[in-house]
């Protein structure tokens, strides 16, 4: 296993391609994009289904080993969490690589 860094990103959902082209521009290895996710926080609670449309949310899931990616990544997040909301958490895991 490998030490790495896991970012975990929770945006509303009409920002995904805004997203992607932050890690693009971030040079992140990879990322898992999990749509119409449901949950509750200072903004109200998010069904994640059909009923809430547009203002539903979206998980991005990054395990990084890169340093400067995770600077550049959670620089270029941070405006569009200011934004609309949502939340960016980090934290230390281990890569289990194939």
């Amino acid at each position: 296993m490998k030490s790495c860094t896991r970012i975990e990103i929770v945006i509303e959902t009409p920002l995904v391609d805004k997203m992607i082209e932050v890690l693009r521009k971030a040079r992140a290895p990879g990322y898992t994009l999990l749509q119409d996710v449901r949950g509750a926080g200072d903004r109200g609670v998010r069904r994640g289904d059909a009923l809430v449309g547009d203002s539903s949310n979206s998980l991005f899931i990054i395990a990084c080993d890169d340093e400067q990616a995770i600077e550049r990544i959670v620089e270029g997040v941070r405006p569009l969490l200011s934004r609309s909301g949502g939340i960016c958490l980090t934290s230390a895991a281990n890569w289990l690589r194939h």
